[in-house]
């Protein structure tokens, strides 16, 4: 890092400065990099630019375009992929090449400043340095970054000499479970510029890394640089196929991107994706997606799509959950099912059906979206997804789901807003009668079956807790038909039919 004089000092704006010996054989520099905004409170902003220059201290520095063409930094949390193509401006330089990624101009606005940081920064070029005897890599499969791997790859490194084994080992890091398996370079194959990692085992929905010592492969006795870092060469496996749900709870505990419980998501457009929200309804775990970032509403296309749903055993289930959106905007959301996604690749490849959810109550707090039939749907698997689309020529807001669950027939609701409570009654009613209550506070709830005439015919007192609760009433020795269930507090009470078979 260093500092750019010039500036407003009370901003202590700083850049971030990579420099090269020089460029001699090297040609068609292109940098990849995430530039990313952490602070979510601050009331400035600043514009962003990237930088060259040439010299052991360059008296004048060129800015090169960026794509995208604006990076405004300020307080929405976002990370933001960015790409330079330096075109023949880097090329074959025999003096030192400097590339900076600095602030362009004092931030805007008073009081807290953005918190910005650079991740994953990634210069790439073609050629060898003129006079480096040592073998330099040319290509990687997988490609570092690549997704969606199969686990029957066999990765493998292609240098620009033809190389030999040495000594020492290739480390094949599972990053998802913290666990390595290693590979004595001489049980590998290798021939010409390629080796290739035999005996790899690979596992499905799993983030590794490949690491090799320096001294693994040798061109006219010179060893390789080696990697030693879990960010030079990674990837993801494809994820496994869960088995199809006969039941669905899901409260996105532990969320943990791109992990988001038993749901996938898929990006079809657009940098920004789903991800992890620390705001979920009743604990901190909950998921979102917001297309707008760096100043601006963004291009994207993003599902959230549920695991392999067999719910043949239901008579009629129903889908339910909770959503909020954040800022204003007017870009799309809807609910879809499809009987013929097999759980990967992009989803506009197959047939989806909206289930019509209507969002225009839409607010920024949890609200709950009940009763969704699912009926039509389940004599054979099926996935149900949740569907963002924005537009830069539009506006973008934040939308979160959670708790998503099913139940067999439909949620019967009631809302006691004087004492903070709402409760619902799950149909099919057989043995006990199930509620689900949400609460504000933890309170004791009295409990009243009636018959339809309004006689009482069971009374009771449960103790409920704060956040969402699941409660069972013995119903067995009641005739089949249907009943009344009266829940309340003082003289705040709500009533919800059920019929018991």
């Amino acid at each position: 890092m260093g500092s750019n004089a010039g500036w407003d000092d009370l901003d202590s704006l700083v850049s971030f400065n990579f420099g090269i010996a020089n460029t001699v054989g090297l040609t068609g520099f292109n940098l990849q990099f995430k530039i990313q905004s952490l602070h979510t409170a601050a009331t400035r902003y600043n514009n962003w630019i990237v930088q060259y220059g040439f010299g052991s201290n360059p008296s004048s520095f060129t800015t090169m375009a960026t794509s995208p063409a604006v990076l405004v930094l300020d307080s929405n949390f976002s990370n933001t992929s960015v790409t330079v193509n330096f075109g023949s401006a880097l090329n074959n330089q025999s003096q030192p090449v400097w590339i900076r990624i600095m602030a362009g101009d004092t931030s805007s606005g008073s009081g807290s400043r953005p918190l910005v940081a650079v991740d994953d920064f990634n210069l790439s070029w073609t050629g060898s340095a003129a006079g480096d005897p040592k073998p330099l890599i040319a290509s990687l499969n997988p490609q570092d970054n690549a997704t969606g791997v199969a686990i029957t790859t066999v990765p493998a490194i292609t240098f620009d000499k033809n190389i030999s084994s040495g000594t020492g080992n290739v480390y094949i890091r599972n990053l998802t479970d913290a666990t390595t398996q290693t590979l004595a370079v001489g049980s590998i194959g290798v021939a010409g510029m390629t080796a290739t990692l035999t005996g790899t085992t690979l596992l499905n929905g799993k983030n590794y890394a490949i690491q090799f010592d320096s001294t693994c492969f040798t061109a006219s006795g010179n060893n390789s640089y080696g990697i030693y870092d879990s960010t030079s060469w990674n990837f993801t496996t494809i994820p496994a196929t869960n088995p199809a749900q006969t039941s669905l709870n899901e409260t996105f505990t532990g969320c943990n991107a791109p992990t988001f419980g038993l749901f996938t998501e898929f990006s079809v457009n657009g940098t920004q994706t789903w991800r992890c929200s620390n705001f979920g309804r009743n604990d901190t775990d909950a998921v979102y997606m917001n297309g707008f970032a760096s100043g601006s509403s963004n291009d994207n296309e993003d599902w959230l799509i549920s695991p392999a749903m067999n719910l043949s055993a239901m008579t009629n289930p129903y889908l339910h959950f909770w959503s909020k959106r954040r800022f204003n905007g007017n870009n799309t959301k809807e609910v879809f099912v499809s009987n013929n996604y097999t759980g990967t690749g992009d989803p506009n490849a197959v047939g989806w059906t909206n289930l019509n959810v209507n969002f225009s109550s839409l607010d920024s707090t949890y609200i709950p979206f009940y009763n969704n039939n699912l009926t039509s749907y389940k004599a054979s698997n099926f996935h149900f997804a949740f569907k963002y689309v924005s537009a830069a020529s539009g506006t973008a807001d934040e939308w979160s789901i959670d708790d998503v669950y099913v139940t067999d027939g439909p949620v019967s609701v009631r809302d006691l807003s004087a004492i903070n409570l709402q409760f619902a009654v799950v149909g099919q009613v057989s043995e006990s009668l199930q509620m689900i209550f949400n609460a504000e506070f933890a309170q004791d709830l009295n409990v009243e079956i009636l018959s339809t005439s309004g006689q009482v015919l069971s009374k009771s007192v449960i103790q409920i807790a704060a956040g969402k609760n699941t409660r069972q009433m013995d119903v067995s020795a009641l005739a089949n038909g249907v009943y009344m269930v009266r829940v309340g507090k003082g003289q705040q009470t709500a009533v919800a039919k059920f019929t018991k078979n």
